[in-house]
């Protein structure tokens, strides 16, 4: 009786030992593929709303409320573009720009906004008093960090 107790427990701790095995080999690819989809999501969400926030110049989409005299008012969302650029300012070397700029200038300034470089035309039909109009938006096709302009 004592032999068949013994060998039944080892066939019993054999096929555990198997099962397990098995059981964890079949989880792995399941934990593998549940934190690449857990990855993906907080990546994607990354380039939604907020991928603005990341360095350098983005496009994202920019719904507003349009109020145009005497027609009905309605929202838009076209492509818009926000971000950071780089900007920065160092003392310059009197003998290298002296020949430069008249005067000298002190402090080279460089500075880069985040601008729309191609856009595109969004028509919209509304409705007015005197009729349907056409209206033209811009919306952006690519963005990037170029220098700023002061006008």
């Amino acid at each position: 009786m004592a032999i068949k107790r013994s060998a039944r427990r080892d066939m019993t701790n054999s096929w555990t030992r198997h099962f397990d095995k098995m059981w964890s080999l079949s989880l792995l690819p399941f934990v593998l593929w549940l934190l690449c989809c857990s990855f993906l999501a907080s990546e994607s969400s990354m380039m939604g709303q907020e991928a603005w926030l990341r360095p350098g110049c983005h496009k994202v989409g920019n719904t507003r409320k349009i109020s145009i005299p005497n027609c009905v008012e309605f929202t838009i969302t076209t492509n818009a573009c926000r971000g950071f650029c780089e900007s920065y300012a160092v003392p310059s070397i009197p003998s290298a720009v002296s020949g430069l700029f008249r005067p000298p200038k002190p402090v080279v300034s460089v500075g880069q906004c985040c601008n729309m470089m191609k856009s595109e035309e969004i028509q919209r039909r509304v409705l007015c008093m005197e009729g349907v109009r056409n209206v033209t938006f811009k919306s952006a096709i690519s963005c990037s960090c170029y220098h700023c302009k002061k006008d």
